[in-house]
């Protein structure tokens, strides 16, 4: 397990305005090395300029961020590529604006190539490839440089869910190789399966920050996911506010503990299967949006 007791970005009461727009107000949160933490909020709510100003691209009007790395990689929500170039001169040209010594380009280039599925792609031009293909060597060029910290801003916009699912493996894979990283997302199914701690951000403002999984567990129901054997008189069960068919069972909202509710089913039927039922990154982030 990563040793999540360091810290590899503090971001400290961040505010920044433009013009009359308070884009952040006072924003903060803390990434652990090793982590995979999600920056999460709706459309404008300020995920972009925080990351502008981590990458010092802009600057806040008040506050500070502390960091704790030497290279960052960054795969930019805008992507521009040079589309008559071929892949390995654009790998070439990104080395030599890094500073990168020529074979230590190409001994990285031809890993991540072939780690990637494009080494056959090399001398293509990059107006050939496809959307996920454009992608991947967006990523590419992102930690050829062996980044410690990297920052992914709305990676899987407009790819299909093939090309999903491989960034998603990916991305795994560099946090599994020690890789710190931050993803900036509205894709809360993407950032339920990969992350480890979130940000929400409202209109600039926090909303939450902290483990996913301590988000979950604040915003449990008591809603219980039951399969039996055979048919359940759910009225010979007291405390149940809700029932549900799903699948091959149902899911059941009860006033009482699970422990309690479990023995109170096992007295009239036999149970094929009894598990909590956590609600939904994304319903977890319309009901703090929101405020409800």
């Amino acid at each position: 397990m990563p040793n999540y007791s360091a810290s590899m970005l503090v971001v400290k009461d961040i505010y920044k305005t433009f013009g009359n727009v308070e884009a952040l107000k006072g924003l903060s949160f803390e990434v652990k090395k090793g982590s995979i933490y999600g920056l999460l909020g709706p459309n404008a709510s300020g995920k972009t300029t925080t990351i502008r100003i981590i990458l010092s691209i802009i600057y806040p009007d008040k506050g500070n961020i502390e960091m704790d790395f030497e290279k960052i990689g960054y795969m930019p929500e805008e992507r521009g590529l040079y589309p008559k170039m071929q892949i390995d001169e654009l790998i070439y040209f990104f080395g030599s604006l890094r500073g990168m010594k020529k074979e230590i380009v190409e001994s990285q280039m031809n890993f991540w190539l072939e780690r990637l599925e494009l080494l056959d792609r090399k001398k293509d031009k990059i107006e050939t490839l496809s959307k996920g293909l454009k992608q991947r060597l967006h990523l590419l060029i992102s930690i050829f440089h062996d980044p410690q910290f990297l920052i992914l801003d709305e990676p899987f916009t407009g790819l299909d869910p093939i090309a999903v699912k491989e960034l998603r493996e990916l991305f795994s894979e560099l946090k599994d190789s020690g890789k710190t990283v931050l993803l900036s997302t509205h894709w809360m199914e993407q950032a339920e399966q990969l992350c480890d701690y979130v940000c929400l951000i409202k209109e600039g403002e926090k909303i939450y920050s902290g483990s996913l999984e301590e988000l979950k567990e604040k915003h449990m129901r008591n809603d219980i996911y039951i399969e039996t054997k055979g048919l359940v008189d759910f009225k010979q069960i007291p405390k149940i506010t809700d029932i549900q068919s799903k699948g091959k069972g149902f899911i059941i909202r009860t006033e009482m503990t699970p422990g309690d509710f479990i023995k109170s089913l096992t007295k009239t039927t036999e149970v094929v299967e009894f598990r909590l039922v956590y609600p939904s990154l994304e319903e977890i982030f319309i009901k703090e949006v929101e405020g409800e």
